[in-house]
């Protein structure tokens, strides 16, 4: 017995020691296994810089759908909904502005448009970039130039985003029907040149500048308070005027040409006689709630000079933006079905 209580009183201690040893190394095994199974495999902390998820934004559908699915569901109406639920809770936080939601959060689905339509926020500066690249390029290099919008998702929705939206918005101004019809053939003059690659010889990429300029100040009237808007008919038919005479007269190379051939068929197919050209609009569909929400956000895609990356300035916003996209990124195990469960009872026991 004596033998036994000293081996014991001499062995306990070491067996103790290699005990904590073991403990120590399992935790650091355990800490380096975890950090490399989770940022390597399981894509956790993914997007742990906003620009990250910025630059990962167009694969948010596909995630999230991944996550919450189901097969019958479009992923863009699916990501639209949670994404814009997500932003508008934010917003009743008080923690981002009523700018920042507008920046932030998904349009309604439009079948005027063939592209994805982006929040805002992705798509700030896009235009300008679109002009700059669109006035160094020649005529013969007109593939490389639509080579190289096309290759930017974001610059290439935007560009086709503002052009449909442009036209439509003009349209429901005119009274008009020849006017209208006038803007429609210019529209059709715009997509035959770039299916025939002659674009840049039919049109003057060099007086886009003036022409931006006027579009905003037309968009600032229309977004001004209804009673602002119905006082302001004379300064929106001014500034409609400008714009069709600068793509008429600056942008087109032919337009003198082409007026004078559209003013004929005007004349022969409406039987209308010869008036002053754009003088005639009705302000009253631009109060239609799905047409003002367009006006709006062109109105912001083509004005903010701010960078997509400083979207939203609050830090908590951005934090928060910052753990949902890790959320979408990380590979988390399906949940179990509901009828393979056990039951409480069954649990209980």
């Amino acid at each position: 017995t004596l033998n036994t209580s000293v081996i014991v009183a001499i062995w306990a201690p070491i067996v103790l020691v290699y005990y904590m040893d073991a403990q120590i190394w399992y935790l650091i095994f355990s800490t380096l296994f975890g950090v490399i199974n989770a940022a390597a495999f399981s894509n956790l902390d993914e997007t742990r810089q906003l620009e990250k998820l910025l630059s990962m934004f167009k694969t948010v559908p596909t995630s999230l759908s991944r996550i919450m699915l189901s097969e019958n569901t479009k992923q863009k109406e699916l990501v639209s909904l949670v994404w814009n639920e997500f932003i508008n809770s934010m917003r009743q936080e008080d923690i981002i502005t009523n700018r920042d939601r507008d920046l932030l959060l998904f349009p309604h689905c439009s079948e005027d448009v063939p592209v994805v339509l982006w929040p805002p926020f992705l798509l700030l500066n896009k235009i300008a970039i679109a002009v700059d690249m669109a006035k160094a390029f020649k005529g013969k290099e007109e593939c490389k130039l639509f080579n190289k919008i096309k290759s930017e998702d974001y610059m290439y929705s935007a560009v086709i985003e503002c052009y449909k939206t442009l036209g439509d918005v003009i349209c429901h101004l005119l009274k008009n029907e020849a006017d209208k019809m006038t803007v429609r053939h210019i529209c059709r003059e715009v997509d035959e040149s770039v299916e025939r690659n002659v674009f840049l010889e039919n049109f003057r990429m060099s007086e886009l500048p003036s022409l931006i300029e006027n579009l905003e100040e037309l968009l600032e009237i229309l977004i001004a308070d209804e009673e602002e808007v119905e006082n302001s008919e004379h300064r929106i038919t001014k500034v409609l005027q400008n714009i069709m005479d600068i793509i008429t007269h600056d942008i087109m190379t032919n337009g003198h040409q082409f007026l004078e051939t559209i003013q004929r068929q005007n004349i022969d197919a409406l039987h209308v006689g010869k008036e002053e050209s754009f003088g005639r609009i009705n302000i009253e569909p631009i109060m239609d709630k799905s047409l003002m929400e367009k006006i709006r956000r062109l109105h912001l895609i083509l004005t903010i000079k701010e960078s997509s990356t400083d979207m939203p300035q609050n830090l908590e916003a951005r934090r928060r933006i910052t753990f949902f996209g890790n959320s979408l990124f990380m590979n988390m195990p399906s949940a179990p079905k509901v009828r393979d469960m056990l039951s409480f009872r069954l649990a209980a026991i």
